[in-house]
């Protein structure tokens, strides 16, 4: 398994990177909004869709809102509204993933249930906002995909760093009912991590100290986001009773499996940004 992980891996990263440091903001778009609509794609399966045709429906109604959206990225109060709209979810969602960890068992739905069509609607803040977020970095030139890179060397950072702190120092169990491999040892090991990584590319972009320290404190901010997003799809994996939402990426399992960090850290990561004056 973990040889696979590391050829996927190996293979992936060095694409993305090609991708967002080569290609126009209108590629990169068209190739996030696949990512996105593969997303799409299982989460409407984790929430119990079962029917072609509706995942199908799913999947085109997520792509539509993207493409209505792109037009329209100029527009400040709109990105704005997308991304605070995305931020109350996921600081609602803590209560959720929360409750469920308390419950004494957590329910599942494997093998039968109505689709949760709450959950399918709330999909549609957790995607969409993730691309909107993305692009809106994007597309702000250098500046702007150094901005990306730092975002995914927080989500990484973050979870290389809990991967293995939890495997030498893991104790105290996170979550044990929703996922009981993360430990708070390994959360503590990820944020030093994180604080490291974003002090190094603060200085290589020539902040000052104080631009510095509110850069660092987003980082901080935006890994402990990623873990409630990887928590909640952690939670819907559980509740259906499967161990990975899909099987397209060898080791690594579905691209919801990969993105799922990214797509807490993103929205919050750039309203961070755009709150700190940061101009985007």
């Amino acid at each position: 398994m973990l040889k696979q992980r590391l050829i996927t891996a190996a293979i992936l990263v060095p694409l993305f990177l090609w991708s967002v440091l080569s290609l126009s903001t209108n590629t990169v778009a068209i190739l996030f909004i696949l990512v996105i609509a593969m997303g799409a794609w299982e989460w409407s399966a984790l929430t119990g869709l079962k029917s072609f045709a509706l995942r199908a429906g799913y999947l085109a109604a997520v792509v539509a809102i993207m493409l209505a959206i792109y037009p329209f990225m100029g527009s400040h109060l709109l990105i704005y509204s997308i991304l605070s709209i995305a931020v109350v979810w996921w600081i609602t969602s803590l209560i959720w993933i929360n409750q469920a960890e308390s419950q004494s068992e957590l329910s599942r739905t494997s093998g039968g249930g109505d689709p949760d069509w709450k959950m399918l609607l709330l999909g549609i803040v957790v995607l969409v906002p993730t691309w909107t977020a993305l692009i809106l970095l994007h597309k702000n030139g250098t500046a702007g995909i150094y901005l990306m890179l730092s975002l995914f060397a927080i989500v990484w950072g973050a979870d290389t760093g809990a991967y293995f702190a939890g495997r030498r120092w893991g104790r105290r169990k996170l979550a044990p009912k929703i996922s009981p491999g993360k430990t708070w040892e390994g959360v503590t090991g990820g944020l030093v991590v994180v604080v490291i990584t974003m002090a190094i590319i603060a200085s290589i972009m020539g902040y000052g100290w104080s631009n510095l320290l509110s850069f660092v404190l987003l980082g901080i901010v935006t890994a402990m986001f990623s873990i409630i997003g990887d928590l909640l799809e952690s939670l819907l994996k559980r509740r259906r009773g499967v161990k990975d939402s899909g099987r397209i990426l060898p080791g690594h399992g579905g691209v919801l499996d990969r993105i799922d960090s990214l797509t807490a850290a993103a929205p919050v990561f750039t309203l961070g940004l755009m709150l700190q004056g940061v101009s985007l």
